[in-house]
């Protein structure tokens, strides 16, 4: 046996240095298999694949962002449509108060013709109003109740005005011993105005309530007609300065011209400021803390059940409008990242290849 090992020592064959770097290599590796087809093709297309999911990751977070601000378009149009509809003010812009000369008063009456034949009980309570007709309604009511109750009742009184879509324009209050009062001047939209006195009679006893309208249709149709009448003369003297010769006709154009363009503005408040007043009914709200009785809230304005249920659909409304907010602006960022990580991870992998075959 050591005469064979000797032997076999001494027919042994000596390796070359490139294939022992070549066999160290592979042991290091642990004599990976060849790399198949399918996947050489699928490491080529990766840097593809990282660019093809960054853009299906931004087009998805467009998406998402585009269907959210499309949802809160459609529903606030809806809401200023039914408001514009049932509060019967008339608003036009410049362009359409331009194009529209014949909408004169005379023919203004002759639209209101046809209503003057109604009773004037009827056509004093009739709501809503039609479209075509501008009027300004108003209400005063004077409420009592327990000195002690005169602030909570402002406060029903208040809340009551924002929940319908109003504005409180000023409110005082005063207390001397056992008397208290305040008074507010409430502004309601006009189609809300009926609902709102209904509703704020319920607070507490009602001592006295009256209501008033007034048709302004006419009035309107004649501050129009005035605005596009100044609107016509700053329009001419425009032309006449652009022709003018002198500098002393120019001075004089100029000096005519800055006061049409007062007079229009004027004229254009004028309108804005009516209109303004028949889209808000004014309601004149007394409450009077002269009762010695019990508090006169009823339980019709009380936060029942379905209250609640309300104010639960409306919070979870609004948490899931931040998490879609939320959602479409983390989703690229994590996609973003994923997508890095992946690369980076790809990247080390091909240098620890490479090294080793280079090894």
């Amino acid at each position: 046996m050591p005469d064979l090992e000797m032997l076999l020592r001494d027919v042994r064959p000596t390796p070359t240095p490139e294939w022992t770097t070549k066999l160290d290599a592979k042991v290091a590796a642990r004599f990976p298999r060849p790399v198949p087809g399918w996947k050489r093709k699928l490491r080529a297309l990766r840097a593809h694949f990282a660019a093809l999911s960054l853009a299906t990751a931004t087009a998805a977070a467009l998406l998402v962002v585009v269907i959210v601000i499309a949802k809160n378009v459609e529903t606030g149009g809806d809401d200023s449509a039914s408001s514009s509809a049932g509060g019967g003010a008339e608003v036009r812009s410049d362009s359409s108060a331009g194009s529209g000369a014949s909408s004169s008063a005379p023919e203004a009456a002759k639209r209101a013709a046809p209503l003057s034949t109604a009773s004037p009980d009827r056509a004093a309570g009739a709501a809503p109003q039609a479209a075509d007709r501008a009027v300004i309604a108003s209400a005063s009511l004077t409420l009592t109740t327990a000195a002690e109750d005169v602030e909570s009742v402002t406060d029903r009184a208040i809340r009551l005005t924002d929940r319908l879509g109003g504005y409180v324009e000023n409110s005082t209050s005063s207390r001397e011993g056992s008397h208290a009062t305040a008074t507010l001047t409430l502004k309601l939209p006009s189609d809300k105005l009926d609902e709102g006195i209904a509703q704020i009679s319920k607070l507490a006893h009602v001592q006295s309530r009256a209501q008033d309208t007034e048709d302004v249709t006419d009035q309107r149709a004649v501050l129009q007609s005035a605005v596009r009448d100044a609107r016509a003369d700053r329009a001419g003297l425009r032309v006449r300065l652009s022709k003018a010769s002198t500098d002393k006709e120019r001075s004089r154009l100029r000096a005519l011209l800055d006061r049409a363009s007062r007079r229009v503005t004027r004229r254009e408040r004028a309108v804005a400021a009516l209109n303004q007043e028949v889209a808000y009914s004014t309601v004149a709200l007394e409450v009077r803390g002269t009762r010695t009785s019990g508090p006169a809230v009823t339980t019709g304005d009380r936060w029942t059940p379905g209250d609640a249920l309300r104010d639960a659909g409306r919070v979870l409304e609004i948490i899931a409008g931040v998490l879609v907010i939320a959602l479409a602006i983390l989703l690229p960022i994590a996609i973003l990242a994923a997508l890095a990580a992946y690369a980076n991870r790809g990247v080390t992998r091909r240098r620890r290849e490479r090294a080793l075959e280079a090894s």
